[in-house]
């Protein structure tokens, strides 16, 4: 019986040591994300992309996801979490750790969206594989998708003309955004989204800078009373994967993590977010919220007044080395292409 057992200790040794055996070994990848997990970028897009993965890999590669920052941290460290290698994956804006991502945040400037994320997408795709791998030199991309168009929702005071924006306090999420505002006559206010419901009940802002997808979710619209609908701009989701941690895989699990990946899967998670425009945008009507829209004449006099912020962009792509002007045409041209408002 002694030597039965050995042997087939032995056996169990040798099945575990074998190729085929250390071929099905895991690997984990862990994805931190400031996103709630009950928030769109959750529900349709990190834990599907989770399940896809796993099930594309036979099980090879196990995906944690770890919503809601709970990890530790700001969404300021999500970049240097994934660089250093606590996490393989993150989710963030290009806006939330500054001076990272500015190239990237060229897509967030006032008036170069397409107006729906479907479409803005696969631009932001497209303009960052042509124009920012400097910027995103030892980062894999999985996707940038855009949110739907972000407008103004105020509360107290509506904004219909350009003479409106003068005293106002506004909430924005990038430094790009906010050189807009300013030009608009607007104090532009950064603060992170979880905050944002208190500081417009507690009159510590006078508005946000948000799309229609976000407001129904944080319920919004009980804090603000108006919203100028027009399409001033649409943030960036980034999802993006430490390149050592790519490069570690073997290449049939690289293949797994590229058919997930990259400009079809972007325009995907475009029309998800797509969906969920309508029934906030209705939410808010339900709650009484007016509604206001410009002529085309008002829309002409914000474009000029916002021009300051293309500017202030142009300087900073050529302070990295880059032709900024260049780099705005290429912006308006791709943009454009896919339907710029």
């Amino acid at each position: 019986m002694r030597i039965f057992s050995k042997l087939a200790l032995g056996a169990t040794v040798a099945l575990y040591l074998s190729p085929l055996a250390l071929a099905a070994q895991e690997v984990t990848l862990r994805v931190h994300s400031f996103g709630s997990p009950a928030s769109l970028d959750h529900t349709a897009h990190l834990d599907r992309w989770a399940e896809k993965v796993e099930a594309d890999s036979d099980g090879r590669i196990a995906v944690e996801v770890y919503p809601s920052l709970q990890l530790g941290g700001s969404v300021a460290d999500l970049v240097s979490q994934m660089e250093d290698g606590i996490v393989d994956i993150i989710w963030t804006l290009p806006g939330f750790t500054p001076g990272r991502f500015p190239g990237a945040q060229g897509l967030e400037l006032p008036f170069m969206n397409t107006g729906t994320s479907a479409t803005m997408s696969p631009a932001a795709m497209e303009f960052i594989e042509a124009n920012l791998a400097k910027e995103f030199e030892g980062i894999k991309i999985i996707s940038v998708h855009a949110t739907d168009a972000a407008l103004i929702h105020t509360h107290g005071t509506p904004i219909r003309a350009l003479e409106d924006f003068q005293g106002m306090k506004l909430r924005v999420a990038g430094r790009f955004i906010g050189e807009a505002v300013k030009g608009l006559g607007a104090t532009p206010v950064g603060m992170g989204l979880g905050d944002v419901y208190e500081a417009l009940s507690r009159g510590q802002v006078d508005g946000m800078l948000i799309n229609w997808a976000i407001t129904q979710p944080f319920r919004f619209y009980e804090v603000t009373d108006y919203h100028t609908d027009y399409p001033l701009f649409q943030s960036m989701l980034m999802t993006l994967m430490s390149q050592d941690s790519y490069d570690r895989l073997p290449d049939d699990l690289k293949a797994v993590i590229d058919a997930n990946s990259g400009i079809e899967y972007a325009t995907r998670m475009g029309e998800i977010w797509d969906t969920a425009t309508d029934p906030a945008r209705q939410a808010t009507v339900d709650a009484g919220d007016e509604i206001i829209t410009l002529s085309d004449a008002e829309i002409a006099r914000w474009k000029e007044a916002v021009k300051p912020a293309y500017d202030a962009w142009i300087a900073e792509m050529d302070s990295r080395g880059y032709d900024g002007a260049a780099l705005f045409q290429s912006l308006q041209e791709i943009t454009a292409k896919y339907g710029r408002k």
